[in-house]
């Protein structure tokens, strides 16, 4: 049990910490790996509480698993053992899965309504096209998770000039390319199911954050940080259509780690962001070491007894 209450410990004590708050903006990829793997570890640490209480088993997670599951399965379970489980079945997985799914569905209705709206025109873009949509209110979304794919609104692109134009296409085929979609539904599902944990809230917009600026530093190397945020800030003062600039929001945000970043920091942020990734990843590699160990035993018509 040792294990997986030191792996919940990490996990939380990372998401309640909120490195996003005070470093957000300096290694945007290291932060979203942080999180991901503090609320996993959240998830993993409290599955393995919960199998031990239920087998009364204090050894290897895989080993109290199997012991939870033949006392389930044989009727030796106790109601509250029982329920303990189910409750963290339904807390998290289905919680989880439950309303990233309602987001994916909601984001597919959307991208079947604006589908038929299309001017039949396309946009140019480095890896491929994008279409152009009236009445989009932002000026450029990626939708989907397996094809992605990207929507102009038709009014930016009459008024936007060459290098805006350029800049958001950049930026999307960033979350194109990168497919941010499927990180944002799996981040989503971990996120989901530790909720009314203010913190997970928090962890979800400051992984999203996190992927708009990825988006932005590519199309950075491309045009320069200071053009690219001087775009942004006009294309979110512009008079339309300036809604939401990104999944994410937070243009003045955006905007200030690009045009104005605070560098005598940076790497000494870097570092202590890459520490606690390492820290996080070691620990969830313990555990899933500890169980393969335990693994060889179980492999028998016993463990899982109909």
């Amino acid at each position: 049990m040792m294990y997986p209450a030191m792996l919940l410990a990490m996990g939380l004590a990372m998401l309640l910490w909120r490195p996003c708050r005070t470093r957000e903006g300096r290694a945007p990829r290291a932060a979203i790996i942080l999180l991901m793997a503090s609320a996993a570890a959240v998830w993993l640490g409290s599955f393995g509480l919960v199998v031990s209480i239920v087998a009364g088993h204090n050894g290897r997670v895989l080993a109290a698993c199997g012991a939870a599951w033949q006392k389930i399965v044989l009727g030796e379970a106790g109601l509250w053992q029982s329920g303990l489980l189910l409750a963290w079945i339904v807390a998290l997985p289905v919680r989880g899965v439950w309303t990233t799914a309602g987001h994916i569905v909601a984001s597919q209705r959307l991208l079947r309504r604006l589908a038929p709206l299309t001017t039949g025109d396309a946009v140019v873009r480095g890896s491929g096209t994008g279409l152009l949509v009236p009445g989009l209110t932002t000026p450029a979304v990626t939708l989907g998770l397996l094809r992605p794919v990207v929507l102009v609104d038709v009014t930016f692109w009459s008024s936007a000039t060459t290098t805006e134009r350029a800049i958001v296409l950049a930026h999307e085929d960033a979350h194109r390319g990168g497919h941010h979609g499927l990180v944002d539904a799996l981040v989503g599902v971990l996120t989901a199911g530790l909720s009314p944990l203010p913190a997970a809230g928090e962890a979800f917009a400051c992984v999203r954050r996190h992927l708009e600026a990825l988006a932005d530093d590519v199309a950075a190397r491309r045009h320069g940080p200071q053009t690219v945020g001087v775009t942004l800030g006009r294309v979110a003062l512009g008079a339309a259509p300036a809604g939401g600039l990104g999944a994410a929001g937070s243009a003045l945000w955006r905007v200030h780690r690009l045009v104005a970043p605070n560098r005598s920091s940076s790497w000494r942020d870097r570092g202590l962001l890459g520490a606690n990734v390492l820290l996080m990843v070691v620990g969830l590699v313990v555990v899933a070491a500890d169980t393969a160990q335990a693994l060889s035993p179980l492999v028998n018509p016993q463990f899982c007894p109909l």
